[in-house]
């Protein structure tokens, strides 16, 4: 029989998860876990961060749930070692993550998984979770070869940092990742090795930050992939277009360094986002879901 250990302190386990996630992640050709929690086992988790690991009778790590506290939920994932059964070892993961999480006070809980199976469906409904958002990863080729009408400049950093928030925060008010973010959730991306201010382009009309489009690029998958991580434009400035401009913008950035793949992810219900990234090429690679409870 497996053996669960919770703990709060990501720190005990840090390494031993770190190593697990990187070893999926050769296998997947993906990092099964989100940036929030990669960042939470790598710099020593947050309030409302909590990990299940699951180990074999040879002490070994088979599995592991991670919660992290966002904007207005707890998100939660799960990541078994090839071979281990998701209707086994998997609700029990996901059954105390999830009982962990409610007793730390979370009240709303979303448990992300990427192109989930009809198995992993099976045992939301069973447990008592119902799909709420479905998160496309949408792809192009590079160069798009489209003209750029608009200028960028790139991010600052200690001077653009506020401003960058306010816009953020506010062109996400209502997302349960992306929004609410403050100065350190900011400043935890920044220090991370892939950050780099160049690829991170600002656009401004009469001296404000009226949009932006942050790149990233993954390093960790073979080929490289330049990923649109986020782009938004301030509610003020709805309307002009900038939208695809800043798109058009991002994937140049990306092309011009050497990576030959742009993709990002958009909510499926954002229909009008979804028609503009077809327009610009990308079509859909995979789609992820986030069943819901509370």
């Amino acid at each position: 029989m497996p053996v669960l250990e919770t703990t709060r302190d990501l720190t005990s386990v840090a390494d031993e998860v770190v190593g697990f996630v990187e070893a999926i992640t050769r296998e997947q050709g993906r990092r099964p876990v989100s940036d929030q929690l990669w960042l939470d086992l790598t710099r020593g988790g947050r309030p409302g961060s909590l990990a299940v690991v699951a180990r074999d009778g040879d002490d070994r790590l088979i599995g592991v749930a991670q919660a992290s506290r966002g904007n207005d939920t707890t998100v939660l994932q799960i990541v078994l070692a090839t071979g281990q059964p998701l209707d086994t070892l998997g609700v029990e993961l996901l059954r105390r993550a999830t009982t962990e999480s409610v007793r730390d006070g979370a009240t709303h809980l979303t448990w992300w998984v990427p192109e989930p199976s009809a198995a992993h469906r099976a045992i939301a409904g069973a447990l008592g979770w119902r799909a709420h958002r479905e998160l496309l990863q949408m792809r192009r080729p590079l160069p798009t070869g489209a003209p750029i009408e608009i200028d960028t400049r790139p991010f600052r950093p200690g001077d653009d940092d506020e401003t960058w928030i306010e816009v953020n925060n506010r062109a996400f008010a209502s997302h349960g990742e992306q929004g609410g973010w403050d100065l350190a959730t900011l400043h935890q991306r920044m220090a991370e090795p892939w950050f780099d201010p160049e690829g991170f382009l600002v656009h401004e009309i009469d001296g404000r930050m009226a949009g932006f489009c942050w790149t990233k690029l993954h390093h960790e998958v073979d080929p490289v992939e330049g990923e649109i991580y986020v782009i938004a434009v301030d509610p003020d400035f709805h309307g002009r277009g900038l939208g695809a401009q800043l798109t058009l913008a991002g994937l140049d950035s990306i092309a011009r360094r050497g990576v030959r793949t742009g993709m990002l992810f958009v909510d499926a219900g954002n229909t009008a986002a979804v028609r503009l990234y077809e327009k610009l090429g990308f079509t859909v690679h995979r789609t992820d879901v986030a069943f819901v409870r509370g």
